[in-house]
């Protein structure tokens, strides 16, 4: 099965929860009431949507990456969700279940990339060594990028950060963030062309502007 039929048999199965995966103010709300409840079927629901959320985030991120493996991203939902599952009623604020596991996903992400770029150059060793990357190569800084991209998108207007996550965080379409935030495609658009000229000042994203919002 190929990435894009399994995001979209993912989304026929997110269908039957009561919100969409980007719903965070609904899926804070109903996290709360499972851990002030308990009900076993609160439970259902909410491992559900984590399930789904923490799956279609890797599908996104492998279907940009072709050299990364199936294997891989099994491994990597599976790692993620454990993570998840074990941790959560550890979380100091129940209202910011969304946000935290998006940020489970991003960090263990980013663990993931660094690791396999290591494990690539180490490869060439010692006959071959790798070519000296480039300052501004963001495949090799995609930590230091994705830190300020964060960063530069909580420091966005609210109506903004959620279009700003999905486009340079989560790498969505324009007709998948119309689709998640209800808006038209002009109107999502309207959105990132201020994004971008908000980003393109922000001093630790200048040095990626041309590379990121190249067609934006």
């Amino acid at each position: 099965m190929s990435y894009k039929t399994e995001l979209s048999s993912l989304e026929v199965l997110a269908s039957s929860l009561p919100f969409r995966l980007d719903e965070a103010e609904r899926v804070n709300e109903a996290f709360s009431s499972y851990m002030s409840s308990g009900l076993k079927q609160q439970k259902v629901l909410i491992d559900l949507w984590t399930y789904c959320f923490v799956r279609r985030y890797f599908l996104i991120k492998f279907l940009k990456e072709t050299a990364f493996r199936s294997s891989e991203l099994d491994h990597i939902v599976e790692k993620t969700y454990q993570k998840v599952e074990r941790s959560r009623g550890g979380i100091d604020s129940y209202d910011r279940y969304a946000q935290w596991v998006s940020v489970v996903c991003r960090n263990t992400y980013i663990n993931f990339v660094t690791r396999r770029h290591s494990i690539t150059g180490l490869e060439h060793l010692p006959s071959d060594p790798p070519d000296v990357p480039s300052k501004n190569d963001l495949e090799d800084n995609v930590a230091g990028v994705h830190v300020a991209l964060v960063r530069a998108t909580e420091s966005l207007p609210e109506f903004l950060q959620p279009t700003a996550r999905m486009k340079f965080i989560e790498g969505l379409s324009y007709e998948e963030i119309s689709r998640i935030i209800g808006k038209r495609v002009p109107t999502v658009r309207s959105y990132i062309h201020k994004i971008c000229a908000r980003f393109r000042k922000d001093q630790a994203l200048r040095a990626w502007a041309v590379q990121i919002f190249e067609n934006d």
